[in-house]
C-alpha cells in the first residue's frame, strides 16, 4: 500500500468502529508501524478532522458529523482555482506555512475523491468485512453483485486487493475459477465465512488504470482537452484529477496516464467527447478511434 492508501484505509476503519481500536492495534491490522499511522492521524487533523481517543484506552474516533464542514465549504473551489492557489504557495516553498496550507487543499480534495457515499455505515461495513478477511484469508460472499450481463447473483470470492479510493476489488472468483473485478457499490452486502483461500497462488494482481480498467499491459497516452471534456473526465473517473494539469493556452488541460493497452474507456470517452479532445499520442490510439468513426459512418 502506498502511504496515501494507507491513509485512507485507517480513516474508514476508524469511522466505522470509532472508539473500538488503539493507534496500535490500528499498526497490527494494516501491518505497519505505530508511527505510521500516527503520521495518517497527523493528516487527518491537516485537513479539519476532529480525531479523539478516550481514556485511559486509547481508542480512536473520528465523527463525520463534526469534521467534514470543511470539505462541504470547499467544494465550491474549482480544479482551476486550486491550481492558481498551489501554484501562488509554491512560490513560497522555504515558507512551513504556504506548505501546510498547499498540503492541506490538496488532502482535502483526497478525501473528498471518497465522496459522501463512501462515508455511510453500510459502505464502511462492506470495506472493513473484506479488509478483515483479506487479513485473515478467508473467503467472502458478495451478496446480490450487479454485474453488467444484467444479472444479481451472489458471488463466492477470496479478496486480494482493495481499492477504496478507486471503489474496486480484485478477487479470485472460486465458481468461475479465474480472476475477476468487482465494483464496491454494486454489491449489496458482504458475508464473511469461516473458509479459508484455496488458490492464494491465483491471486495475481493487476494495475487498474484511472478508466478502471485492470490492464498490467499499458500504453502512455497523451490527450489536449478542453473545459468541457475536462469536465466529463474528471465528473465520470474522479482519479484523472491526479494525471491531468491546465494546458499551456487558456482553458485547456493535458491528460498524460498509463491505461489499458486496448484504451478500454478511453475510446467511449473520447467518442463521447470527439469535439472537444485532441490525441497528442499514440498514433494506434488514433487509429483505433478511426476505425471506431467508420464503422458507425458505414452503419449510417
Amino acid at each position: 500500500m502506498t502511504p496515501r492508501e494507507k491513509c485512507v484505509r485507517i480513516l474508514l476503519r476508524i469511522l466505522a468502529h470509532p472508539y473500538t481500536f488503539t493507534r496500535k492495534e490500528l499498526a497490527d491490522h494494516f501491518d505497519m508501524s505505530k508511527d505510521a499511522v500516527t503520521e495518517c492521524i497527523e493528516v487527518f487533523r491537516t485537513v479539519g478532522l476532529k480525531f479523539e481517543q478516550d481514556k485511559p484506552h486509547y481508542r480512536c474516533a473520528i465523527l463525520p458529523e463534526r469534521g467534514f464542514d470543511e470539505l462541504e465549504r470547499l467544494k465550491s473551489l474549482t480544479k482551476s482555482d486550486r491550481d492558481k492557489i498551489a501554484l501562488a504557495l509554491k512560490q513560497y516553498a522555504g515558507n512551513k506555512d504556504a506548505l501546510y496550507i498547499l498540503n492541506k487543499i490538496e488532502s482535502l480534495y483526497d478525501f473528498q475523491q471518497l465522496g459522501i457515499r463512501a462515508l455511510r455505515r453500510p459502505e464502511l461495513e462492506k470495506i472493513d468485512k473484506l479488509e478483515a478477511a483479506k487479513k485473515n484469508e478467508q473467503r467472502v460472499i458478495l451478496e446480490n453483485y450487479r454485474s453488467n450481463s444484467n444479472e444479481t447473483k451472489d458471488r463466492l470470492v477470496e479478496c486480494f486487493h482493495i481499492d477504496t479510493e478507486a471503489g474496486m476489488i480484485q478477487v479470485y472468483d472460486v465458481d468461475r475459477k479465474g480472476s475477476r473485478h468487482f465494483k464496491l457499490n454494486r454489491i449489496e452486502r458482504v458475508q464473511a465465512l469461516e473458509a479459508p483461500w484455496e488458490y492464494n497462488d491465483k491471486h495475481h494482481y493487476q494495475y487498474t488504470d484511472v478508466f478502471r480498467i485492470a490492464d498490467n499491459n499499458r500504453v502512455n497516452v497523451h490527450l489536449l482537452l478542453d473545459v468541457y471534456a475536462y469536465n466529463a473526465l474528471i465528473d465520470t473517473f474522479p482519479q484523472a484529477t491526479r494525471t491531468t494539469l491546465p494546458g499551456s493556452e487558456p482553458n485547456t488541460f493535458d491528460f498524460q496516464d498509463q491505461v489499458n493497452h486496448k484504451f478500454l474507456g478511453l475510446t467511449n470517452f473520447i467518442m463521447s467527447n470527439a469535439e472537444h479532445v485532441q490525441i497528442l499520442n499514440p498514433p494506434e490510439l488514433k487509429e483505433q478511434i478511426r476505425e471506431k468513426a467508420k464503422g458507425i459512418l458505414d452503419k449510417i
